[in-house]
């Protein structure tokens, strides 16, 4: 049976059946005399050698390491802010107070208000042709109702309402509210047939002079 012979990579086998030696061993033993004679210079280049190695390693890794150490600081400081401004509390706690945090911002300023889709523009301005035209105020709390007081205002205008505008307001509360005339009502009814909206209407007796009020309010909802 055929068997591969087992290489040996650092050595050769001599015509004799013996081993040589690898060439970087005999060119050692051949220089080992001119070494021995100079053995002090010899170690003085073998130690410049080993410093020029680790100068060139330690240039190479001294960035990264320096880099890892500075993410590892600053995720220390973030951690230690975080448990400085939880003052001790437990995750539990620290989870009410996050609540609590954005039940406040929501009050405030509320959600953003999705805007009217194509289709309920044109089945809102539909119902407003119905409803005697004046001007027409369309106003947004803050800019998370901006599009959906564009958007009323565009249903207003293709209804022919053509002194209609639109504006910031303040002090509108929660939700749409529409008010100050009589007609308010009919705009709230229109408007609620047309998209799930909270709709409410104010001061719908005080009628002030051909003007209705549209009011984007804060979204708490």
């Amino acid at each position: 049976m055929w068997t591969r012979a087992k290489r040996e990579p650092a050595a050769r086998i001599a015509p004799n059946g013996g081993r040589i030696m690898p060439q970087w061993m005999q060119d050692l033993t051949a220089g080992w005399p001119m070494i021995r004679a100079n053995l002090p210079t010899f170690f003085v280049i073998l130690v410049l050698m080993v410093g020029a190695v680790w100068v060139a390693f330690n240039w190479s890794y001294g960035g990264v390491l320096a880099s890892k150490n500075g993410q590892i600081e600053l995720q220390d400081r973030q951690l230690a802010d975080f448990r400085d401004k939880l003052k001790g509390a437990t995750p539990e706690q620290a989870k009410d107070k996050i609540d609590s945090l954005e039940g406040t911002l929501r009050k405030m300023i509320g959600n953003n208000w999705e805007p009217l889709r194509r289709p309920q523009i044109a089945s809102f301005a539909i119902k407003l042709k119905e409803i005697e035209k004046s001007r027409a105020q369309i106003m947004y709390e803050n800019p998370r109702g901006k599009e959906l007081a564009q958007s009323i205002l565009e249903a207003f205008k293709e209804a022919g309402w053509n002194d209609a505008w639109s504006s910031t307001g303040s002090g509108l509360g929660e939700g749409i509210v529409v008010g100050w005339s009589s007609r308010a009502v009919a705009v709230k009814e229109a408007l609620e047939a047309t998209a799930t909206l909270p709709v409410w209407a104010k001061d719908t007796e005080k009628e002030i002079p051909g003007l209705i009020i549209v009011g984007v309010g804060i979204n708490s909802y």
